[in-house]
């Protein structure tokens, strides 16, 4: 969906000067000398107005939000100007080395420091980090006449040289020229990207802050993360595993007292008794005798001991008769 710039700037300005005081412009427009306009709103509410702008149109892309951004810019009211660099600001990644005219423009014109700090460090900035040959181009801004651009281009260097663990030298090329002039505010934005510097750069940053004089508050730096030590891991005691259970064998014997008894049938069964075995010369009672008999040879049937009442004799002579 196209936006419409017109419609989108004068909602703007409605919302802002709703929330302005006369009494602010007066006092913030007075160094400018009518070369640009103040509606007299709080800088909270020109931050909460161009988040807001944003949000609702997260689609922008880079063509449509610098065209946007020149429509603010034209209008040459702050509150609508600060908005406009806060949208460059924050979505400096969408920006181009062919957005260095329009950048430099803005530099160049009737702004409070606070914008210029913002297009400096977060748009400018953003491409150059990205883009090393754009280093050329702040040294040339930073050893021009514009004041507002120098300044800028100071400023500007701080995101190359978080980024870059070499870019120092680059900073060098140019700084000394901004220190040799005797403009405090260029000192002191090159004072401000030689502390933001000092987290990458700071041994080269202490010996040039030594070389020139220069009085820097530099970060502490940042303790080494401590390594964290694994603690040991013990080994799981390994428990023996359970016994396995014998399997059970089931015998015959066992298979007869586990199976039930079967039901009766209602018929007697005749018990049998048991049959004699023949006597086979072998002693019914007492030890028995040691060795085994001859084979062939009967065996000695030993006469009774027990009295039967009649003498030998009459036994045999009956048996004859």
């Amino acid at each position: 969906m196209s936006m419409n710039f017109a419609r989108e700037q004068s909602l703007l300005r409605q919302k802002l000067q709703a929330k302005a005081s006369p009494e602010r412009a007066a006092a913030r427009s007075a160094p400018f000398g009518g070369a640009v306009a103040f509606l007299g709103a709080d800088d909270a509410d020109v931050a909460a107005a161009a988040d807001a702008l944003a949000a609702a149109w997260p689609q922008m892309g880079r063509a449509q939000m610098t065209a946007f951004v020149r429509t603010l810019w034209s209008s040459k009211v702050h509150e609508l100007r600060d908005v406009g660099a806060r949208l460059l600001a924050e979505r400096g990644a969408l920006l181009e080395p062919a957005d260095l005219p329009l950048l430099e423009q803005f530099l160049g014109d009737a702004i409070e420091d606070a914008v210029l700090d913002r297009l400096a460090t977060e748009a400018l900035g953003a491409v150059a980090a990205r883009h090393k040959k754009v280093w050329k181009d702040l040294k040339r801004m930073a050893t021009g006449a514009h004041g507002g651009r120098r300044r800028a281009a100071a400023l500007a260097a701080q995101k190359p040289l978080l980024a870059d663990a070499e870019a120092f030298p680059r900073f060098v090329e140019f700084a000394e020229a901004l220190l040799a002039d005797a403009n405090a505010a260029l000192h002191a934005a090159v004072d401000a990207t030689l502390a933001i510097a000092a987290a990458v750069h700071r041994d080269a940053v202490v010996a040039f802050a030594a070389r020139h004089g220069r009085t820097i508050a530099l970060p502490q730096p940042t303790p080494a993360a401590p390594v964290a030590v694994a603690p040991k891991s013990v080994a799981p005691k390994s428990v023996a595993p359970a016994p396995k259970q014998p399997a059970v064998v089931v015998t015959p014997a066992k298979k007869a007292a586990a199976a039930p008894p079967k039901p009766a049938t209602g018929k007697a069964t005749a018990t049998k008794p048991a049959a004699r075995k023949p006597a086979t010369g072998k002693p019914a009672a007492g030890k028995p005798t040691a060795g085994k008999p001859t084979a062939g040879k009967p065996t000695r049937k030993k006469p009774d001991a027990r009295p039967t009442g009649r003498p030998v004799a009459a036994r045999t002579k009956a048996k004859a008769r």
